[in-house]
Parts: C-alpha cells; structure tokens; sequence
C-alpha cells in the first residue's frame, strides 16, 4: 500500500516538473546565419518577438571566421526587409523596409550594425543584411537572410477594435404647452359664437310669431 501511494504521487509531481522546465526555456532564441567567412546573429528587442505596429531594435552581430567581430565603422552595410508571404525569396520584390543602420553596443559587442524601425502589417517577413569592407581584404563581402514572423501588437488590435459608432442624432418634436387661462378663452370664443347666433335667431322667431298674432286678432275684431 505504501508503495503504490509512494509511486501515485511521483506521477503527479512529473506534469509539474515538465511545466516548470518549459517556463523557464527563451521564447525564441537568437537567428544565426553565415555566408562564406561571415556570421551574423540577429536579435530583435524586445525579446524576439516582433509585433506589428510596435517600434522594435534589431542588431546584427557581425563576427568573422575566428570570432573576431566585424564593427559598423569597418563595414558598408545595409538593411533591407522584405515582406515574404510564401516563401518568396529576397529581391524577388522592392524592400518594403530600408532602414538606417546606426552602431550599438550588445551583450558584450561594441559598435555592430542596429536598427529601428516597425513592421506594418501582420505576417512573414525577411530581413536581409548585405555588406563589404570598408578596407580591402578584410573579410568577404556577404548577404545575410533571416526570416521573422511577425505577430498581432497592440496597436494593430486597437485600430482593428475602434469603429465609429452610430450615434442618433434624432430629436423629439417640442411640445407646446398651453395654460388653463389660454385654454378656458378658447373654449368661451368657441362657444360664445354660436350663443349669441341662437339668442338672436329666437328672438327673430318671437318677434315673428307675436306680430302674426296681433294681426290675426285685429282682422277678427
């Protein structure tokens, strides 16, 4: 029985230990790409993960056969990005991106090539970094491609979220209040017409009536 509890709980903490491991791994390590007797590691700040719409810092850790690095001031480099939907190869198309490369120091290199600038849209990208030496000889002159996979930023899930709203714009007609005073001397005009016309047309027909009376009296006598 104390065997078999013993062995029970040594499957549950397995899950855990595996979980804890995970966590701990980088969420993507640094791209290494090397042509002829040129390296290059790309990172991109913040922490590997592009997002469109976010500014972001890539830098190029230029070393040559050795290990000794290859400094912004030794090399005329350039930067070109390029939108790669389905596997397109660089130059295929005009870079949607051009970025100027400007020195900084990083993680134990001086001076290597760096750049700021945003990717626009969602998607996969290629950033191809070219160069010579500046002095002849010095190394060999390289194209280096890296592929980026870009995800959904902040901004991007804002703009997609702020539509404008229909807002009415309807107002309710204005209702014209009447007091008791105004209303009491309309309803005296509406009936004091026809009052007076009744008056009037009775005592026309009285008249009438008593004037043919005394006639037919004096005829008799």
């Amino acid at each position: 029985m104390a065997v078999w509890l013993v062995s029970l709980l040594l499957l549950l903490q397995i899950p855990r230990l595996n979980l804890g491991w995970a966590l701990e791994q980088p969420a993507q390590a640094h791209e290494v790409e090397i042509a002829g007797d040129v390296g290059a590691t790309l990172h991109i700040e913040p922490n590997d993960t592009p997002r469109a719409g976010e500014e972001v810092l890539a830098w190029f850790a230029l070393t040559r056969k050795g290990g000794e690095s290859i400094s912004l001031s030794a090399c005329d480099c350039e930067l070109s990005i390029y939108t790669s939907p389905n596997g397109t190869a660089p130059g295929s198309d005009a870079p949607v991106l051009s970025p100027t490369l400007a020195p900084v120091d990083a993680e134990g290199y001086e001076n290597i090539p760096s750049a700021k600038f945003t990717f626009p849209n969602v998607g996969a990208y290629q950033l191809t970094i070219s160069g010579s030496p500046k002095q002849a000889e010095d190394f060999a002159p390289f194209d280096l491609t890296f592929d980026v996979t870009v995800a959904a930023g902040v901004a991007v899930e804002d703009s997609a979220q702020s539509e404008p709203q229909n807002v009415s714009t309807e107002q309710s007609e204005p209702i014209l209040a009447v007091s008791e005073p105004e209303q009491s001397g309309i309803a005296e005009k509406a009936v004091g017409i026809p009052v007076v016309w009744v008056v009037a047309g009775v005592g026309g027909v009285l008249l009438l009536v008593g004037g043919g009376v005394l006639l037919m009296n004096g005829q008799k006598s």
